[in-house]
């Protein structure tokens, strides 16, 4: 057998791996990451009903929130009347 037929596979295989498990599909009623800073986000959802859980993808920071941007949220399954979101925050260092 040639090269091709032992790398190819792998490659395709190293390609499922590195998508990771499927995410739900976006909330339509949820902010666009980016839209706004990560207080106002907060806030919103907030003001939905959201139950946010924060992630800080660079460590806690030392600036208001006001100051942060929003990477990703990403919602899971509604326990009791609150829908719980997790919204990945980045802040200047």
């Amino acid at each position: 057998m040639s090269l091709k037929a032992y790398v190819a596979p792998l490659l395709a295989s190293a390609l499922v791996v590195m998508a990771g498990p499927p995410r739900a599909a976006a909330d339509p009623a949820l902010p666009q990451p980016g839209s706004e800073n990560a207080s106002d986000t907060i806030s919103d959802l907030q003001a939905q009903g959201y139950d946010v859980q924060i992630n800080y993808d660079n460590g806690t920071p030392d600036v208001d929130l006001s100051q942060c941007w929003v990477n990703s949220i990403n919602t899971a399954a509604a326990t009791g009347s609150l829908k719980t979101v997790y919204v990945d925050i980045e802040c200047p260092r």
